[in-house]
């Protein structure tokens, strides 16, 4: 007889101790190790304090690889700290995306106009995201560069969404963790450390979700794409694409699509299977691209000016195939394309048709952002006015 008696929260230190026995915890436990981590975050005046905490949690973690019912505990633990919930009037399916970090190669952004050039292909796509704490220039830093209000009220972000179909959206607006994690992290010292907090990033890959969304496109740096893939699944997402891209080796690793190499991709269908396949640029035509064409630019500055002539049609390096085939994804999942190379299409005809730089001047506007900010990029970096 099965006992309804609820199950006593476990001793922090005792999964700690499970862990560092190379233990497998139950979703339970690892629910209760990111509450723990997520009050302390968010209560303490010091959170460096916490910082042997998250070590011996998340590394513990990492070392021995967090399996799926790990993984859905946290989850769990995540979806419990969100502070509001959005309502989106649109009637089409809406996707979210974006990476987890870890890249062993350092690249522009990209999902960011992938999401922008997506909704101009007629995608409802939106993006949350946070300044950075391990790549060069995080999603929400490269959004206020280019004029975007990321910190806008949530109805702004709703009415973005009803009559533009996208936005972008800093997630720390939901999560009251978020910001002490991102300062925490972004300390140079923990950066020693950051290989040891991967299953952290596992756990946002698997459980960022402000918006209540049920289709993404989610990139991870290393290859636990079916692992996030069936943690989707089991949370009732009804599409979803998990990808690994690689470059000519795989010591190059990427989490976005890439057309440097191959991609492994954990695809969730509709009837909650996960399916776990390979795909190369060459399978939708496309040239390889050029590792020197697709690095981080330098400095942010660079890195606004390479994404605007991406989105202006200026760009015809490899860097806009990467992009377009990013957009690509997110058409796909939308289902505004029937495969990849479709979806390819689509996105290149809305960035040469001028379409892509339109949608983010009425992003730049209708989220209360920096319009002034926006047309001088214009102006400064190619001559438009």
């Amino acid at each position: 007889m099965t006992s309804n008696k609820p199950q006593t929260k476990p001793e922090l230190n005792e999964i700690i101790a499970k862990l560092a026995n190379g233990e497998n915890l139950n979703s339970f436990q690892t629910e209760s190790g990111a509450k723990t981590i997520f009050t302390q975050l968010t209560t303490s005046k010091h959170p460096a304090d916490i910082l042997p905490l998250l070590a011996a949690f998340f590394g513990g973690l990492t070392i021995k690889k967090p399996t799926v019912d790990e993984l859905a505990g946290m989850v769990k633990a995540m979806d419990a700290t969100r502070t509001s919930t959005f309502h989106f009037k649109n009637n089409k399916p809406i996707v979210t995306a974006g990476g987890t970090g870890g890249d062993t190669f350092p690249t522009l952004n990209i999902t960011t106009p992938a999401l922008l050039i997506a909704a101009a292909a007629g995608a409802c796509a939106i993006k949350s995201g946070s300044k950075s704490f391990s790549s060069k220039v995080g999603c929400i830093d490269l959004a206020q560069d280019l004029g975007i209000n990321v910190y806008a009220p949530r109805h702004v972000a709703e009415a973005c969404m009803h009559n533009i179909k996208t936005s972008v959206w800093a997630s720390e607006g939901i999560y009251p963790w978020m910001k002490p994690l991102i300062e925490l992290t972004a300390d140079k010292s923990t950066h020693i450390i950051m290989p040891l907090l991967y299953s952290m990033r596992l756990m946002i890959a698997a459980g960022l979700n402000p918006f209540g969304l049920k289709r993404q496109v989610r990139g991870v740096s290393q290859p636990y794409t079916e692992t996030i893939a069936t943690v989707l699944s089991k949370n009732g997402y009804e599409r979803a694409l998990v990808v690994l891209g690689y470059g000519a080796d795989e010591n190059v690793r990427i989490d976005e699509f890439s057309n440097l190499g191959r991609n492994i991709i954990s695809e969730v269908k509709t009837n909650g299977s996960v399916d776990t396949f390979c795909f190369y640029p060459e399978d939708i035509g496309l040239r390889r691209g050029d590792a020197n064409e697709v690095v981080y630019p330098g400095s942010p500055d660079l890195n606004v000016q390479a994404v605007v002539k991406v989105l202006l049609g200026k760009d015809k390096s490899t860097r806009r195939d990467l992009i377009l085939l990013n957009a690509a994804s997110i058409l796909y999942i939308a289902e505004m394309s029937s495969d990849l190379k479709d979806g390819y299409e689509l996105a290149k005809q809305a960035v040469d048709g001028g379409i892509a730089i339109e949608k983010l001047k009425q992003l730049v506007t209708l989220s209360g952002g920096d319009t002034k900010r926006f047309q001088s990029i214009l102006s400064k970096h190619l001559g438009i006015i």
